[in-house]
């Protein structure tokens, strides 16, 4: 039987600690630095790197690789439809969530984020390592049919409908009104609104009050009812948001603009608001 994962795809370090030794388990650690992972990891875990996962489609840097190549990353992760991935990173961040996005588009079933991520694992005293897992390549079995229900295209962001779907901005307010970015042209997608990732957190990287978030999304007209399209610069941050909204508060509806702000503000056709978040 594969283990299995709460339906809020967050386990402990309890959990995670009683499953170290069962076969059918791939941990990824996506921490910052691969310097942190050779100083000591999550006995069995493999290091990934968020940047293997974004490849450039027609020029625009940044997009999720192709199904095929994350399909053979998958592979020499040792990884097959029926392997339960559990991802940490330092605390619960959006490397590990992009990684679970992109398991979601795939439409790999048994996946979950190590709340409070390595940082809580060792603070906690539980065991680490310094040791490479043997892995072998697996066969990831089955046709692949990547979910676009949770996936916005250019198009799709181009051409919505705005009584319908909510598009939400989750960079950082600076980023949104345009005082900050390296991007062509700042600010954000006309009609957007603002909520930072970060926002839906406390300080120690747990989530706020679900109650207290809930009514914050509705007051802004983010409701369960409607298409909810997030976006930020890449993918990254709204993936966050994305495991928030869908799992953590069972939102039906939720898709990641993943050509983001760093797709759209590259095309000189496309208006671009600056300023704040109007309520609408």
């Amino acid at each position: 039987l594969q283990a299995k994962v709460p339906e809020n795809r967050l386990v402990t370090t309890d959990w995670l600690q009683s499953q170290l030794h069962r076969p059918d388990l791939r941990i990824i650690d996506m921490r910052a630095d691969i310097r942190d992972y050779w100083a000591g990891h999550i006995p069995g875990a493999v290091y990934l790197d968020e940047t293997a996962l974004r490849w450039p489609e027609k020029g625009v840097p940044g997009k999720l690789m192709p199904v095929e190549v994350l399909v053979k990353l998958l592979q020499q992760l040792g990884i097959s439809r029926k392997t339960t991935v559990i991802i940490y990173t330092e605390i619960n961040n959006y490397r590990a969530t992009y990684f679970a996005w992109a398991l979601d588009y795939l439409r790999h079933e048994s996946w979950a984020i190590l709340d409070g991520g390595f940082n809580r694992w060792k603070n906690e005293g539980r065991p680490t390592t310094q040791d490479y897992p043997t892995l072998t390549t697996s066969n990831y079995e089955g046709r692949i049919r990547p979910d676009e229900g949770i996936r916005a295209s250019f198009d799709q962001v181009r051409k919505l409908d705005s009584k319908a779907t909510v598009l939400l901005d989750v960079r950082p307010p600076e980023f949104f009104s345009g005082e900050r970015g390296t991007w062509k042209r700042r600010g954000h997608i006309p009609g957007a609104l603002n909520i930072p990732w970060s926002a839906f957190l406390k300080e120690d990287g747990s989530w706020r009050d679900l109650e207290l978030i809930r009514n914050n999304l509705n007051e802004l007209g983010i409701t369960p009812e409607k298409t909810i399209i997030l976006y930020c610069g890449q993918g990254l941050m709204a993936s966050h948001t994305y495991l928030t909204l869908k799992y953590i508060l069972k939102f039906p509806t939720v898709k990641i603009y993943d050509g983001g702000f760093n797709e759209w503000s590259n095309r000189e056709d496309l208006p671009v608001e600056t300023g704040d978040s109007e309520k609408k």
